[in-house]
C-alpha cells in the first residue's frame, strides 16, 4: 500500500473517532449538531418574539435537508462558505474570533458568528456572519452600538418585546427600555416592510429571506406614556433570516412551549 493510501486510512480512522460521519457531508448540507433540537433552559420571552416575528412567513419544520440557493445579503447566498463570504464582502480584517450562537430557539450548540468591523449599509459597524457546524452561512447581522436619531424609526408608544439581538442574544436590562421590531420581505421594488393591517405591506408569496430590522431605545416617557422629545437610540439590528433557519427556529420554539 502506497504513503498515500495509509495517509488517507488513517485519516478516515480519525476522523471517524473524532465522532464525524465517514462518508463527508456534501457540500451545501446544513450541518448542525445532534442534539440541535434540545429543549432550551430558560429564554422563554426571547422565544416567544421569535414566535410572533417568524410565524407569518414561515412553518415549523425540523427538515433539515432544505438548501435552495438564497440570496441572503448582497453577494453572499445561504449555506455559501465562511471563506467564499468573506471574499465576496471583502472582509479582510484578520483576527476574527468564533463565538458560539447561544439565543434561545436557534438550533443548540450549532451556530457560531463571526464578527468583523467597518461600515456597512450606510451606518453599522459590525457585521457578523452566521454560520453552521460546517463553516455555511445560515444569517448575515449587522449592528451599529451608537445609532443616530435620525437614521432609525422608533415607535411612539411602549411595545412587548424583550430580545433587540438574537445573534448576540442580548435582552433588555431595564423595563423603561423600549424595543422594537420591523420585518421586511422583498418584492419586485426591493424590500417592503410588513404590515398585518394592509395588504399592500404583505407579501404576495412565500418569503425566502426575512430581514428584521430591531431598534433599542430609551424613550424618555412622557406624562402620557409616549416617547418624549429627548429620546436616545441605544443600539440598531439588522438581521437576515433565510426561511430553513426560520422554520428550525420555530419548531424548536413550539416544541418549548408544548
Amino acid at each position: 500500500m502506497s504513503i498515500r493510501a495509509i495517509s488517507l486510512a488513517a485519516f478516515v480512522v480519525l476522523q471517524s473517532f473524532n465522532g464525524f460521519a465517514q462518508s463527508p457531508t456534501p457540500p451545501g448540507t446544513l450541518v448542525l449538531d445532534k442534539g440541535w433540537q434540545s429543549a432550551a433552559q430558560g429564554g422563554s420571552a426571547t422565544m416567544e418574539d421569535l414566535g410572533v416575528l417568524l410565524s407569518t412567513f414561515a412553518q415549523p419544520s425540523s427538515d433539515t435537508s432544505k438548501a435552495p440557493r438564497i440570496k441572503l445579503y448582497q453577494n453572499v447566498t445561504y449555506l455559501m462558505p465562511y471563506v467564499e463570504a468573506r471574499d465576496q464582502l471583502h472582509l479582510i480584517q484578520k483576527v476574527v474570533p468564533k463565538i458560539k450562537v447561544v439565543c434561545p430557539g436557534f438550533p443548540k450548540d450549532s451556530f457560531f458568528h463571526y464578527g468583523f468591523d467597518g461600515i456597512f449599509d450606510g451606518h453599522f459597524n459590525k457585521l457578523y456572519l452566521v454560520v453552521d457546524k460546517a463553516d455555511q452561512v445560515v444569517a448575515v447581522q449587522l449592528v451599529t452600538e451608537a445609532p443616530k436619531a435620525d437614521l432609525v424609526d422608533a415607535p411612539y408608544k411602549e411595545t412587548v418585546w424583550h430580545c433587540y439581538n438574537f445573534v448576540n442574544a442580548r435582552t433588555k436590562a431595564s423595563r423603561r427600555l423600549w424595543i422594537d421590531h420591523k420585518p421586511f420581505f422583498q418584492d419586485e421594488r426591493g424590500w417592503k416592510e410588513y404590515s398585518a393591517k394592509y395588504t399592500y405591506g404583505q407579501p404576495k408569496g412565500p418569503v425566502d429571506v426575512l430581514r428584521i430590522d430591531s431598534l433599542l431605545m430609551n424613550p424618555d416617557l412622557t406624562t402620557s406614556g409616549s416617547r418624549g422629545s429627548n429620546w436616545k437610540p441605544l443600539e440598531a439590528v439588522r438581521l437576515y433570516l433565510p426561511k430553513p433557519i426560520m422554520e428550525l427556529i420555530l419548531f424548536n420554539v413550539r416544541a418549548t412551549s408544548k
